[in-house]
């Protein structure tokens, strides 16, 4: 199973990406499960309550 928070706001990526002074690749990969540090869990934190929608995929067998 994989998940990722689809965050299309444009303006609420930027807040994200200047509150936490990353770069928009930073964010990618926060927001695709690829990295895990506290940073990276407020990022998906913070794009969920700026309407962010988290997306899981269920791989069958």
């Amino acid at each position: 199973m994989r998940k990722k928070i689809e965050l299309t706001d444009r303006a609420a990526r930027k807040r994200i990406m200047e509150t936490f002074g990353v770069s928009s690749m930073s964010l990618s990969l926060a927001l695709n499960y690829k990295r895990n540090s506290d940073t990276c869990k407020k990022m998906r934190k913070m794009a969920l309550d700026n309407g962010g929608v988290m997306m899981q995929e269920i791989t069958q067998k």
